[in-house]
């Protein structure tokens, strides 16, 4: 079978404005733009909105690929009420899904599939299922599987049945799945987070420091994601503390204070524009202790970076010695002597560089997109879907 249409059911559908979860476009544009019409419902927290101060969105609008393709983007209103739950079940989650399903009854349901993206996305995807008689395909790719944190057993195991496939970032999110006996071992596929090379390429470093106003001679560390913990923006400011003549772009947002004298720039930017930033920097520094597959490695590696990241399983997929030097994230030390160690050495930090372009090439955006449209077509056909 030869899929047409697929209904995504996702977190959130980046914009501009708000570019969290960009890769969920990155990956819908592909798809689409392989000819296959796609769909996207994506239901919006007015609580988190007038909280954090971001503008309501629409319920209904039409993105558009650079092809040309059209994607129907639903985000229906709901209210999240933080960790309240009610049997066992968190209610701003029951009320994502019925959100979700109020905006599917609305549309021309009649789809191929449905993709769910997390885990906990496929609670409403296997209630739609059932009721529209669809098969199910799920992506993991969560840093950790947080299902059973938001529903209760039998929301989490029932109608597991009507999962035809699962997407998974990392052996580290399958081999979670299987232990989580949310997956059987057949169903299941490793496709690692991709890059749109395209966007995501070396450019002349001084001439992009220039452009950006960071007119350093500086060694620069280059950080992409949340100011959090887990992310590790405070170990790596830590770790910078007593280096000569090191300085860093943190490029994200988040609750831990970013600010110092070795900070050139901190801050939220564009997708279009992290490419530019990415290259600005010498090397790329991302400490982090959880991961499904990091997209922000995945992107720094296109830009020929070399890396200085976690030694955990979830990265197994990415780095290697060539193009990094994995540390233990928790170590401080460890990360400041990397960055010296590739500060240091030139010669070094140029091998690790063309390494990284060369691992860059297995994860390409579109070649990503074609190994799931075939996974799925094959899946289909195999089920009698």
């Amino acid at each position: 079978m030869n899929v047409l249409k697929i209904c995504f059911i996702v977190p959130n559908y980046p914009t501009k404005l708000d570019p969290t979860h960009t890769f969920v476009r990155e990956l819908i544009c592909e798809i689409s733009d392989l000819g296959i019409s796609s769909i996207a419902i994506a239901p919006q927290s007015i609580t988190t909105s007038i909280r954090k101060k971001k503008p309501i969105r629409q319920i209904y609008w039409v993105d558009e690929t650079v092809k040309g393709n059209k994607i129907n983007i639903y985000q229906p209103k709901y209210m999240s009420f933080s960790k309240l739950k009610i049997f066992g079940n968190n209610i701003s989650n029951l009320l994502f899904d019925m959100a979700v399903k109020r905006a599917f009854k609305k549309i021309d349901n009649r789809f191929d599939l449905l993709y769910a993206h997390f885990w906990n996305n496929s609670v409403v995807a296997r209630e739609l299922a059932e009721e529209y008689n669809l098969p199910i395909f799920v992506a993991t790719g969560e840093s950790t599987i947080w299902i059973t944190d938001i529903y209760n057993k039998k929301k989490i195991y029932d109608s597991l049945d009507k999962i035809t496939g699962v997407i998974s970032v990392s052996k580290k999110n399958l081999n979670e799945s299987k232990k989580m006996k949310l997956v059987k071992s057949d169903e299941g596929i490793v496709i690692p987070n991709s890059v749109n090379r395209d966007k995501f390429r070396p450019m002349n470093k001084q001439k992009a420091r220039l452009e950006l106003g960071l007119n350093s001679d500086s060694f620069i560390v280059a950080f992409t994601g949340a100011f959090n913990h887990r992310k590790g923006v405070k170990r790596l400011l830590e770790a910078i503390e007593n280096l000569e003549d090191v300085r860093v772009i943190l490029i994200g947002s988040g609750d831990i204070d970013s600010a110092g004298s070795k900070v050139l720039f901190s801050g939220q930017v564009p997708h279009d524009m992290v490419s530019k930033y990415l290259n600005c920097a010498d090397v790329f520094a991302l400490p982090t202790l959880a991961e499904g597959c990091s997209n922000a490695i995945v992107e720094a590696l296109a830009c020929g970076l070399p890396i200085i990241s976690s030694n955990l399983e979830f990265n197994d997929e990415l780095l290697n010695n060539d193009n990094s030097i994995r540390i233990d994230p928790n170590s401080i030390e460890e990360l400041s002597e990397a960055i010296k160690v590739l500060r240091d050495d030139k010669e070094l930090r140029q091998k690790k560089s063309d390494a990284a372009l060369q691992t860059a090439e297995e994860f390409d955006i579109r070649n990503r997109a074609k190994k799931i449209i075939s996974f799925i077509n094959d899946k289909m056909t195999t089920n009698d879907v």
